[in-house]
């Protein structure tokens, strides 16, 4: 299925929804449906069918762009003088195509959790990212989430530190 067909299988209040979800993940139906003007039955209906088509995940966080229309998804890693890259990560927090900006250590290095509709709006967006240092692109083909449980990851990591296979 093409990401047209399934954005446009999203109308206005599933885009209003996300919105809202994506300033706040801690919204109840209620608040949502005051906002978005939909009934808590109507909202509670959609929030499940946005979960189920795995747009959004248990914690009502966006789980996958690509219905949404961001077909691609990049890591960018972009070289910055250290003088500049403070101002240049208050600019990309505010870019549309960038959902995280990280602090890399080395001389003002970040690396950027990126969508973009096509991959000619990635390119021009890398194109505009150029003018504030050299960059290195990596595409996402796929992404596969840990499977473990926070309660699993820490017994692990506890294992692991009793053990001194980690040091403390």
């Amino acid at each position: 299925m093409s990401a047209q067909k399934r954005r446009s299988e999203l109308d206005k209040y599933d885009v209003a929804i996300l919105s809202a979800l994506a300033t706040n993940t801690r919204l109840t139906t209620v608040e949502i449906a005051a906002m978005v003007h939909l009934s808590r039955t109507a909202v509670s209906r959609r929030i499940t069918a946005l979960k189920r088509a795995r747009v959004l995940n248990d914690a009502a966080e966006v789980l996958n762009y690509e219905p949404l229309g961001f077909a691609v998804r990049a890591v960018v890693e972009i070289k910055s003088p250290s003088q500049a890259a403070t101002a240049l990560r208050k600019r990309l927090r505010v870019q549309p195509e960038v959902l995280t900006v990280a602090v890399i250590a080395g001389n003002g290095l970040l690396s950027l959790d990126v969508i973009a509709v096509d991959m000619e709006h990635l390119h021009e967006f890398i194109h505009t990212l150029q003018r504030s240092g050299e960059t290195s692109t990596k595409i996402i083909f796929s992404e596969d989430k840990s499977e473990l449980t926070l309660v699993q990851r820490l017994r692990m990591l506890n294992e692991h530190v009793d053990n001194g296979l980690v040091r403390a």
